[in-house]
C-alpha cells in the first residue's frame, strides 16, 4: 500500500510548498520521541552488574589483564564488575556467549579477535567483527625469537650464520598456528634449514627448549617472560618495529632486515553487536581513560605495550594483523584444524 502524501499550505499565499509522506512524518516524530529515551539509557548506565568475559581459564595473562581493567571499570563506573572464565575451543566458548548476550553493554570480553578468524580456525561459526563490535583496544603484543644458553649465538644474526653452517641439524617447536606460523616464515625469509617438532603446548615448548631438545622458538613474550628471568633462554628479537620497553636493547625483526616478520597480536575489550550508543560511548570513554593510567600502562609495558586508540584506528590495524597473520599461514602451509 502506497503512503499517503501530506500538502503543507503556506497561511500567507495559499500555496502548497512541500509535500510530505504520512510514513515519513510519523518516522520523524517517533525517532524524536525516543530520543529522550535513549539518551536516559546511556544516563542510567550502569545500574547492574557488568561481565567481562575470558576465554582462558584463571591464571592467564589475558585473564590477569581482565582483572585489572574490570577493576578499574568498577571504580571509574561506580558499579560491580566481574570477570568470568569460559574457556574453551581457544577462545570459541567465550565468543559464543558473547555473541548470544543481550547487546545492553553488561557482557564484554577481553579478546583477540584474529585468533577466532578464519586464519586461525576452520569454518569459523561466526564472522568476530559482524557479530560483536569494538568497544576498546588494550594492548599490542609482539612475539620474541628465544634460543637456549647451549647455542652458541648471542644474537640474531650469529644465530642464522649458525644454522646455515649446519643445515638440518637446529628444531624448533610447534603448536598451534600463533607458534608454529612465525618460526616457519622466519626459517623460509632466512634460508634456513630446521625441522619443527610438534608439542601439545607452550609450557611443553619452553621445556623443550630449555633441555636442548629444541634450539629456537618465537613465543608471545608473557609466555617465556619468567624462564627468561633465570637466565637460561636468550632473546634474539621481537617481531614487529617497535623495541620493548622492558628489554630495550633486544633489536626488532624489522631493524634486522625482515620486515615481513610483523607479526603481533592486539589485545581488545568487544561486545555483543548493537549495544545503543549512549552506552557504548560511557563505555569506550572509560576504558580510554584505563587504558591510559599509569597502573595500566605499567602492567601492559611487561608483556607488551598499551594501545589506546579510537575504533576506527583499531579496525584498521586489526585488518592489518590479520592480513600478515594470513600471508605467514600461505608460506608456512599451515592450515587451522
Amino acid at each position: 500500500m502506497k503512503s499517503r502524501d501530506m500538502a503543507y499550505v503556506n497561511p500567507k499565499n495559499g500555496r502548497n510548498t512541500a509535500r510530505v509522506s504520512v510514513a515519513g512524518l510519523l518516522a520523524r516524530i517517533l525517532s524524536v520521541a525516543l530520543l529522550p529515551a535513549a539518551l536516559a539509557h546511556g544516563q542510567e548506565y550502569p545500574n547492574k552488574t557488568i561481565r567481562i568475559i575470558v576465554g582462558f581459564p584463571p591464571g592467564g595473562i589475558t585473564d590477569v589483564y581482565a582483572r585489572s581493567l574490570a577493576n578499574q571499570l568498577q571504580a571509574k563506573l561506580k558499579n560491580p564488575v566481574v570477570v568470568e572464565n569460559r574457556p574453551g575451543g581457544g577462545g570459541l566458548v567465550a565468543a559464543d556467549a558473547i555473541i548470544k548476550s543481550a547487546p545492553d553493554g553488561y557482557t564484554l570480553t577481553h579478546i583477540v579477535p584474529s585468533t577466532v578468524t578464519k586464519v586461525f580456525v576452520k569454518d569459523p561459526p561466526f564472522d568476530v567483527f559482524k557479530s560483536m563490535q569494538l568497544i576498546a583496544s588494550v594492548w599490542i603484543g609482539p612475539l620474541v625469537l628465544t634460543t637456549n644458553t647451549q647455542v652458541p649465538a648471542s644474537t640474531l644474526r650469529e644465530f642464522v650464520e649458525l644454522v646455515k653452517a649446519n643445515p638440518g641439524k637446529f628444531n624448533y617447536g610447534s603448536t598451534n598456528g600463533v607458534n608454529f606460523m612465525p618460526m616457519a616464515l622466519f626459517v623460509s625469509l632466512a634460508g634456513l634449514q630446521m625441522q619443527p617438532i610438534e608439542y601439545k603446548g607452550a609450557a611443553q615448548i619452553n621445556s623443550a627448549l630449555l633441555t636442548n631438545e629444541i634450539q629456537a622458538q618465537f613465543s608471545a613474550y608473557q609466555s617465556v617472560a619468567s624462564v627468561m628471568g633465570t637466565g637460561k633462554l636468550r632473546p634474539l628479537a621481537f617481531t614487529g618495529n617497535q623495541r620493548m620497553a622492558i628489554l630495550p636493547d633486544v633489536p626488532t625483526t624489522s631493524e634486522l632486515g625482515y620486515p615481513a616478520m610483523n607479526l603481533q597480536t592486539i589485545g581488545t575489550i568487544m561486545a555483543p553487536a548493537g549495544v545503543p550508543g549512549p552506552v557504548a560511548a560511557k563505555l569506550q570513554a572509560a576504558f580510554r581513560e584505563i587504558v591510559a593510567s599509569p597502573e595500566t600502562e605499567k602492567m601492559l609495558r611487561e608483556n607488551g605495550r598499551p594501545l589506546n586508540v579510537n575504533t576506527d584506528e583499531l579496525m584498521k590495524l586489526l585488518r592489518e594483523e590479520i592480513a600478515a597473520w594470513e600471508a605467514a599461514a600461505k608460506v608456512a602451509g599451515f592450515r587451522p584444524q
